[in-house]
């Protein structure tokens, strides 16, 4: 598909006009490496700082500040203060601090992956190639107690959760059951269920560590990359239809990967992007791309995914706004896909 210059200027959804009108100059200061420390259970965490946290997710308003678009290497603010205190029991939804958007762990085997699923009763449903080498492999899986706690009115997202194989990195990422299904279920969530499905994730996997990749709890469920930016009930609807017809003519497309029946009686699909337009992980990072395949929800006649530039920051979300720019025209790339399923 290609671009032409009106295109790319009207792409008003990242605000260009008025970051240019406000930037300033900023001096960031020296990241300080981290101490290792080794921890088996790691969300959620729990802060202990007087420090303001200026966050890289989104470029502030008020000009009484200093402004951040970014850092230059992947980490968050306040890491020297991560590791001061960890949280491994059941908590109180006051008392979480910040939240992994994953937790990782070295590569294992497939089989291996497979089987200690199946073991602790969780059901895969897709094995997902993202990239053509196979060297980066999504796996969708659920189980009894996630799929019922999404089965509401528009909280079928958090239906699954993702698990993934990245052999370039020696890396598996899995994730965060609080992160997830804190942003997904809103008003909805459940802490207990969350606390006891990040309990059985660390029965199924040894060793499970933070990924770099770390949000404010409060500020999940009312996530945005940045002002006038989509929050999660901001879904995009591609298709109206019945139920029946229009998970019928999904099928016909040949780009559905898996089928998740919730008991409402509403259907998540997840797709498979076109070649061209899948290829923005790559860009952006191949760490974080369990967020494909890309789901849609068919619930109440209509068919409806969440705004790109919403989930694409949730799941990437130490992406800085260059990194942002850089993929700016996938959000509409994305809904063009989606859409094209069900005709």
């Amino acid at each position: 598909m290609k671009y032409n210059t009106i295109s790319i200027l009207s792409f008003t959804i990242f605000n260009v006009s008025s970051l240019l009108a406000n930037t300033v100059h900023i001096q960031v200061p020296t990241v300080i490496s981290p101490p290792e420390v080794t921890v088996k259970v790691i969300s959620p965490i729990k802060i202990h700082s007087d420090e303001k946290e200026i966050s890289p997710l989104r470029l502030r308003q008020n000009k009484t500040v200093n402004k951040s678009i970014g850092f230059s290497k992947r980490v968050p603010p306040d890491y020297k203060n991560i590791n001061e205190t960890i949280a491994t029991g059941i908590v109180s939804d006051s008392n979480i601090s910040k939240v992994s958007t994953f937790l990782t762990f070295k590569i294992i085997p497939i089989e291996t992956i497979r089987e200690n699923l199946k073991k602790n009763n969780f059901s895969i449903l897709a094995e997902y190639k993202v990239d053509k080498k196979g060297l980066i492999t999504s796996i969708v899986f659920t189980n009894e107690a996630i799929t019922k706690n999404a089965s509401k009115k528009e909280r079928g997202f958090a239906g699954t959760l993702r698990l993934l194989i990245n052999k370039k990195s020696g890396i598996i990422s899995i994730t965060n059951p609080i992160y997830l299904m804190k942003a997904f279920l809103q008003e909805d969530y459940n802490n207990l269920l969350a606390q006891q499905t990040l309990k059985k994730l660390n029965q199924t996997f040894s060793n499970l560590e933070n990924s770099k990749d770390i949000v404010k709890y409060t500020k999940l469920g009312h996530y945005r990359f940045m002002d006038n930016m989509p929050y999660y009930k901001d879904m995009e609807v591609i298709a109206s239809g019945s139920n029946h017809k229009l998970l019928e003519n999904a099928r016909k497309s040949k780009k559905i990967i898996y089928e998740h029946l919730l008991e409402n009686g509403s259907v998540i699909i997840g797709i498979e992007l076109s070649k061209r337009t899948r290829k923005f992980v790559k860009k952006i990072g191949y760490q974080n791309a369990g967020l494909l395949p890309y789901p849609i929800l068919i619930e109440n006649n209509q068919a409806k995914t969440l705004a790109p530039q919403y989930y694409i920051a949730l799941m990437y979300p130490m992406l800085n706004m260059t990194q942002f720019m850089s993929i700016a025209s996938i959000p509409g790339a994305i809904k063009k896909d989606c859409a094209r399923v069900f005709r």
